[in-house]
């Protein structure tokens, strides 16, 4: 079988071999005839030595660039990871403030409610107890009511004296007719006040009292002076004021201010504190 024949150069050197060794050859082509023009002598060219050592030169220059191309790329690989790892982090720690902002905005409106109801409990106690030291006596209280004014008999006799059973009469019968608040030449009854005669004074709290004496009922006008001449006690000291001549009137008052009593002081009685059970000192979500 006959031998193929041999293909030419340019078609079986790389193209940058051939594009070299061309260029090479035509710019050393070019000076020889330059030389052989003006008669100097030309010397050989050296061209595929010349065309393999750039070659290789290129080769080498692009290794070089694969290489760092590589190592530019390894770097920026573990960069973009660690980018990652650390965009993941904070994500993380981002969703768990959240979270936890989360869980203090709900304690926050549950310690809100918290305190409002709280709040409410405190003005109700805070009414509760100006209604109950309004009824005991402590604190100032305003309202209709009724003037009824007591004095002695006219005849100066010391049967003629108002003493404090006739003053408790009238009271007790107030307080039947429906009195709400009382008081006597200012000093204002509580469940402690206590009228005694010293010798022949009224004395109310220790304190004493002068003739006349004007008792402040409050109460419902229009029904407190009738309730009050039909009650046993009423009843009692009209027939008492009319045996000694004890002079008495009884007006209605559109407006009574009465003053509270001084708060006494506990020395051998303690107030009582019911213990909060489990359940009552749950607090409501």
């Amino acid at each position: 079988m006959p031998d193929r024949p041999r293909l030419p150069e340019h078609v079986t050197l790389p193209l940058l071999t051939l594009v070299t060794a061309q260029s090479l050859d035509g710019d050393y082509q070019h000076v020889a005839d330059r030389k052989r023009a003006s008669g100097e002598a030309v010397s050989e060219p050296r061209t595929l030595r010349n065309a393999a050592i750039i070659v290789g030169i290129f080769g080498l220059m692009t290794a070089i660039a694969f290489v760092q191309t590589e190592r530019n790329a390894a770097a920026s690989e573990a960069g973009r990871e660690q980018l990652i790892a650390s965009i993941s982090q904070e994500r993380t720690a981002l969703e768990k403030r959240q979270a936890r902002i989360g869980d203090l905005r709900e304690e926050t409106l549950s310690l809100s409610d918290d305190v409002r109801r709280v709040a409410e409990a405190e003005s109700s106690a805070k009414t509760n107890l100006l209604g109950i030291r309004g009824v005991s006596g402590f604190a100032p209280v305003t309202g209709p009511g009724v003037r009824v004014k007591v004095d002695d008999a006219p005849d100066g006799s010391a049967n003629g004296q108002v003493r404090d059973e006739d003053l408790a009469l009238v009271v007790d019968g107030l307080w039947a007719a429906g009195a709400e608040a009382i008081s006597i030449n200012g000093h204002r009854l509580t469940p402690l006040t206590g009228i005694r005669n010293v010798g022949v004074a009224v004395h109310i709290k220790a304190q004493p009292l002068k003739p006349p004496y004007l008792i402040e009922a409050i109460g419902d006008p229009d029904t407190l002076q009738s309730l009050y001449v039909e009650s046993s006690p009423g009843t009692q000291f009209m027939s008492v004021a009319n045996q000694f001549g004890f002079r008495l009137d009884m007006d209605n008052a559109r407006t009574l201010n009465l003053s509270g009593s001084t708060s006494p002081r506990l020395r051998s009685a303690q107030v009582h504190q019911k213990k909060k059970s489990e359940k009552d000192m749950e607090v409501r979500p």
